[in-house]
């Protein structure tokens, strides 16, 4: 199988910074590499960027959806060529366009569900928010419950509805953030219901078994902060590599899964970083040898 990798290397908007630098640490460290040695071909990657031109002085939340926008430009002609799509993000802004790029390959009426891979659900709007971070949002500005500025410069022509997102692996939510969530249809395995039997998996099945394509999203705060120490959000008791990996590949099985982003890869801090950017490598490495296509007609938009 060959997939597409898209690099968004940034920090919100701002490029090669921070969390941005975690897209190409990982090229560096090998990724294409690992990824052949379990039989995943890789195409040359492409960069998504926002041009010096379409910068605004204006809403951060704009640069951040016009940067979305290119990010969906390369997330559809991906789809178009039938390859599946592993975006390497910065943070998690990454995700609207990628679903905006879904939308676009396989029109805005086409039943696309989310599952979310995170420590933390994101799902805080403007009026929830403690802190006012825009990378707690990217959920529920895709459910369209905040954030129209935003979505319209990534051109994502629907909001998802919220039975079909899925957030897992929760273990820390802001109070007035989970009274939100919980009075939507969204669905939430947290930390500790992973301990369940069968509890994610049949989470999961029951997404895919009302839509026709997943994104699949991973935040790397996902794992324990001992495997990744370099984290600009730790949360402590978090998963094991083989936890993740077993989550990302039953996700995977599932045939339906056209687009995987991994953000949130800090590669500074020295030993510190090396240590995360070799868990993320990992991961992915014992995790994507199960992805296969979704078979999918793309009517590609652009």
């Amino acid at each position: 199988m060959t997939i597409q990798i898209v690099t968004v290397p940034y920090r919100y908007d701002e490029p090669n910074d921070g969390l941005g630098l975690g897209p190409e640490a990982l090229l560096k460290a090998g990724l294409r590499r690992r990824l052949k040695a379990i039989g995943i071909e890789t195409a040359e990657p492409v960069e998504s960027h926002l041009p010096d031109e379409e910068h605004v002085s204006g809403p951060l939340a704009v640069n951040i959806g016009r940067l979305g926008g290119h990010t969906a430009e390369h997330v559809c002609h991906a789809i178009g060529s039938k390859a599946p799509v592993l975006v390497l993000a910065g943070d998690d802004t990454s995700a609207i366009g990628v679903v905006a790029g879904l939308q676009r390959a396989y029109g805005a009426g086409a039943t696309i569900g989310l599952v979310w891979l995170d420590a933390h659900s994101d799902f805080n709007t403007p009026e929830t928010s403690y802190s006012g971070i825009l990378a707690g949002m990217p959920v529920a500005i895709i459910a369209g419950l905040a954030g129209p500025l935003w979505r319209q410069a990534a051109q994502l022509k629907a909001p998802l509805p919220t039975d079909r997102i899925l957030i897992a692996g929760v273990r820390e939510m802001d109070e007035k953030e989970e009274i939100l969530l919980r009075s939507t249809n969204v669905r939430v395995v947290s930390a500790d219901d992973l301990a369940r039997d069968s509890a994610f998996e049949n989470a999961v099945d029951r997404l895919a078994n009302s839509v026709e394509y997943i994104a699949l999203h991973i935040d790397l705060d996902l794992l324990d902060p001992s495997l990744v120490p370099s984290a600009s959000t730790p949360s402590p008791h978090g998963l094991t590599i083989r936890q993740a990996s077993r989550m990302i590949k039953y996700v995977l099985s599932t045939g339906k899964t056209a687009v995987l982003t991994v953000t949130s890869l800090n590669p500074g801090a020295g030993a510190r970083g090396e240590r995360s950017t070799e868990s993320a490598l990992s991961l992915l490495e014992s995790s994507l040898s199960g992805w296969t296509s979704t078979g999918g007609d793309a009517n590609a938009e652009s």
